[in-house]
């Protein structure tokens, strides 16, 4: 078993080294279809980011009475945020609403921020929740507190904005999916056709193999692991450039003007805890995932020449 398997490693070898040019331009390729699928899968997850991140911010939102007092105010909130749907609940007091309402005024209205002295704004409760598709569900809940509870003034939220959220988010999912499924396919069959033009200049010696009664797995070995090799080494190269320059531009140049715009643009984004071990495990399985793809890859195309 393991001298055969010696063969086969040994058979794969010679294959590569006798295909010169051809095997950097298939290492080529696979790279550069990697680090496009790649760079596409870092915007999608970047942009689904952002899509929650505009899908969580505080869509409903519940005015008390003045003069309630703040106990009651956070009783409720905390009640509230003992939902599941429910990600934070923001508590703004009759105080920081005042002070943002001059704030805000002073700039563009200084006069009228002069004007008020004492608290005339109502403490509120800015609700925001893990998805919008849950906006109806607490919109009917807080309404019918409002019914039984004489602290509460109004609660504030815009329909049809909600339905024009979960529509857009929706169809921009259901549509970068399909755009990233034809990516895809379109980055599988363009390998596909260089691992094709390889085999296809080999056609005469593989069907030698079969005349001289070669079996299957011996014939179809040597490409599968030579289509593996050049996957393992595609998405390497790839992923090693990726990692660089994702180092050279967000740590060495972060204090660039352009970089440190984009880091402060994105840093309010629910970005997960990454530490290195996540980047090693990240690499290692795009390796592996380059030499699964080559290795189907060689297996579709050598099907073709073996009967």
């Amino acid at each position: 078993m393991f001298t055969h398997f010696k063969r086969i490693i040994s058979t794969t070898w010679k294959q590569i080294r006798r295909s010169g040019w051809l095997s950097w331009a298939s290492i080529l390729v696979m790279a550069l279809a990697f680090f496009i699928a790649i760079i596409f899968i870092i915007l999608a997850y970047v942009s689904n980011l952002f899509l929650q991140s505009i899908e969580n911010e505080p869509h409903i939102y519940v005015f008390f009475n003045t003069g309630v007092s703040e106990e009651n105010v956070l009783s409720l909130k905390q009640e509230w945020e003992s939902l599941d749907q429910i990600e934070l609940i923001e508590y703004t007091s009759e105080e920081n609403a005042l002070e943002e309402f001059t704030d805000s005024q002073s700039r563009s209205n200084p006069q009228v921020a002069e004007n008020i002295r004492e608290n005339v704004l109502p403490a509120s409760l800015g609700i925001r929740l893990f998805s919008i598709e849950d906006a109806n569900e607490i919109i009917n809940i807080v309404s019918s507190e409002q019914e039984t509870n004489d602290d509460i003034y109004a609660v504030v939220f815009s329909q049809e904005t909600i339905d024009t959220i979960r529509s857009l988010f929706y169809w921009l999912r259901i549509g970068g999916g399909i755009i990233m499924g034809l990516l895809l396919v379109v980055i599988f069959s363009f390998t596909l056709l260089t691992v094709e033009f390889r085999t296809f200049n080999r056609a005469e010696e593989i069907g030698i193999m079969q005349l001289v009664g070669g079996s299957l797995w011996f014939i179809r070995a040597p490409f599968i692991f030579e289509g593996a090799f050049y996957g393992m080494l595609g998405s390497l190269i790839s992923s090693s450039i990726i990692y660089i320059l994702t180092y050279v531009i967000f740590v060495v140049n972060r204090d660039a003007g352009a970089v440190s715009f984009v880091i402060n643009f994105f840093d309010d984004l629910r970005w997960p805890a990454f530490h290195i071990e996540h980047f090693i495990v990240i690499f290692v399985g795009l390796v592996a995932l380059g030499s699964i793809v080559g290795a189907l890859n060689s297996l579709v195309a050598i099907r073709r020449y073996i009967r």
